[in-house]
């Protein structure tokens, strides 16, 4: 393996950053598959699946969710999102995978083991491996290279069964059309509307009022509160203290030198004339000759852009082909590699792709760079300072809490700290108001807390709490003169859309015994309104974002173009009439089909694969241990 490596890399061996290390894939888990503990969680197919992967999996879930809620990912965010069985899932899948591979006598090759790594573009420093720097990495993570390269075997296997099973997933030019009509068909409809609050005349009495109460007491029941008091531990109040030196500077710039790299990127026009990858052999000579000649024509000094609006048939055609700066993996590999081959102000021969054959034109070339070490200190040694600050306020509140076995010594603790102990009023599982963002997360500890227990150490916001209830208040509900205000509003506003109802029906009833809309609707005292021509995506003047409204009005056809029922709209109840009914140029398909192909076909494969993965879990014996069924 080391030997395939150094004859594609010399004497540089990989390069890693610690977030690859861990390979996350589309449904299946992280980190090795082979059993590193005696402790079984599960079995699939009689393949076991052990307490440490399972640990692995968990943990990651845990480290993706974080990076994306940051501190308000806590205990209860974690049940509900239901990590733990995410993660069981994963595992289970990826067995099923992997010994459907080896089922099927699929096989990765060392050498296809080291081509994909020495190829991963964020491994590589100026085309090379840093041999040391792999190393450090992966001992960080306890992992030594022959177990990152069984790993990576291992998801190389899997993608190549994914690739296989997805190579299923067609797309036909009918369905692209189905698509493209459907979406870009548009409607013109007449309206009215019957705003409730048009009736002014609605004023419920007392007796009404009583009985609406009696009828919906538990919509009025107040929620659960708490009253608690905490202590802050903020690293802003230990940043003078924290110290960096030049060493840890280096050493993290090492570590991270990917965040101060920057890949090679490429601008570029292209000229696209399509070909299908099944296309015979005619069509795609006829599509490469026509290629060609543009090819001539951009070499011979024609305006680039002025050809690529003439002759492309790609979505950036009214753009001059022009697609922007992109990175090598941002495109289809032969695309990439012509185009990164290519110096400023060249244009290309024909180059072949999945799309059909494409014309290049590169505008501009941004060479690879690496930020200095020096370059870099000042950020590096803010980033280290506030880790040390937050570690130092860590272990304050650590001290603290050690220290801490009741609401006394909660007071009088912090007094021997120089902390403020904060009271909050009483708050619902909203959050003191007072917390303002961070509200949410302290509820969040506070309501799992019995009364006068100290909290463990809470991230919250960057900041470190120890929390303590000191109150509950039950839910209860409340006398009717505490909330008549809410519940006459509620009554009131009930009434009125069931007359609204009542008045939409009645109008309906005459527009279907033959009077026009125009009449009944004045008969009213409301007006019919028009929208103006409108697709399914469309936001509407003045009824804005209502989907109810726009789905109504696109299952009208010229033999039904009155409304069935009142709509039950966002603003009240409508009537709708079709004006007219427009189905999109067919040209204008051509545009826009590569981009409804791609679409729909990322759309099928996720499909296809969801779909075998489901049908596999049925037909296969899998055991999962008590403690992980929930």
């Amino acid at each position: 393996m080391l030997n395939i490596m150094r004859k594609h890399a010399g004497s540089w061996m990989i390069k890693v950053l610690l977030f690859a290390i861990v390979i996350v894939f589309v449904f299946w888990g992280v980190g090795s598959f082979r059993s590193n503990n005696a402790s079984t969680v599960a079995t699939v197919n009689g393949a076991a699946i052990s307490l440490a992967e399972y640990r692995r999996a968990y943990n990651n879930l845990i480290d993706q969710y974080r990076q994306r809620f940051g501190a308000s990912l806590n205990d209860g965010m974690i049940e509900m999102l239901q990590l733990d069985k995410q993660a069981m899932d994963q595992l289970i899948e990826r067995a099923i995978v992997l010994q459907e591979a080896d089922q099927l006598g699929l096989r990765v090759s060392d050498a296809e083991v080291a081509d994909s790594i020495v190829n991963t573009p964020v491994f590589q420093e100026n085309g090379s491996f840093d041999n040391r720097r792999y190393r450090n990495l992966l001992a960080q993570v306890h992992l030594t290279p022959e177990e990152y390269e069984a790993d990576q075997k291992q998801v190389l296997l899997s993608q190549k069964l994914t690739r296989m099973i997805m190579g299923a997933a067609k797309v036909s030019e009918a369905e692209t059309r189905q698509w493209y009509e459907w979406q870009n068909t548009s409607v013109d409809v007449d309206y009215v509307l019957l705003d409730p609050s048009r009736y002014s005349d609605v004023v419920p009495s007392e007796q009404a009022v009583a009985a609406y109460f009696e009828a919906h007491k538990e919509d009025y029941k107040t929620e659960p509160m708490i009253k608690a008091r905490y202590v802050v531990f903020d690293p802003a109040d230990d940043m003078d203290q924290a110290t960096v030196t030049d060493d840890e500077i280096a050493a993290y710039y090492e570590a991270n030198i990917s965040d101060y790299q920057t890949e090679k990127s490429v601008e570029a026009r292209h000229i696209l004339i399509k070909a299908a990858p099944d296309a015979d052999a005619q069509t795609d000579a006829a599509a490469k000759a026509r290629a060609t000649e543009i090819a001539a024509m951009a070499k011979a000094g024609n305006d680039f852009a002025e050809l690529a609006k003439a002759h492309s048939e790609g979505p950036s055609k009214n753009d001059g082909g022009y697609i922007g700066k992109f990175q090598h993996g941002q495109m289809v590999k032969p695309f990439a590699d012509k185009a990164f081959s290519m110096k400023t102000g060249e244009i290309s021969d024909p180059v072949k792709t999945q799309f059909g054959w494409h014309v290049i034109k590169v505008e501009s070339v941004e060479a690879a760079s690496t930020k200095s070490l020096e370059e870099s200190k000042p950020s590096i040694a803010g980033i280290l300072k506030e880790g040390k600050a937050r570690s130092m306020a860590y272990d304050r509140a650590e001290k603290f809490y050690q220290s801490t076995f009741g609401k006394e010594d909660l007071i009088n603790n912090a007094k021997t700290f120089g902390l403020e102990v904060m009271e909050t009023g009483p708050f619902s599982r909203q959050g003191p108001e007072e917390l303002g963002a961070q509200k949410g997360a302290f509820a969040g500890a506070a309501f799992d807390l019995p009364i006068d227990e100290i909290s463990d150490i809470q991230d919250i916001g960057g900041q470190y709490y120890l929390i303590q209830v000191t109150e509950t208040i039950d839910a209860e509900i409340p006398a009717l003169e505490d909330v008549k205000a809410a519940v006459t509003a509620d009554l009131t506003a009930q009434l009125k859309t069931e007359r609204a109802k009542a008045d939409a029906e009645a109008m309906l009833t005459a527009v279907n015994a033959g009077q026009p809309l125009e009449a009944v609707a004045k008969s009213q005292g409301v007006d019919v309104k028009n929208t103006g021509p409108f697709k399914r995506d469309a936001t509407l003047p003045d009824i804005g974002p209502d989907s109810t409204f726009v789905q109504s009005a696109f299952e009208l056809t010229p033999d039904n173009d009155v409304s069935a029922e009142p709509l039950k709209g966002s603003a009240g109840y409508y009537l709708l009439r079709l004006k007219n009914r427009q189905a999109p140029d067919p040209e204008g398909l051509a545009a826009e089909q590569e981009r409804i192909e791609s679409m729909l076909l990322q759309q099928k494969q996720r499909n296809v694969i969801m779909d075998w993965i489901e049908a596999r879990k049925n037909d296969s014996q899998i055991t999962v241990e008590e403690a992980f069924l929930k």
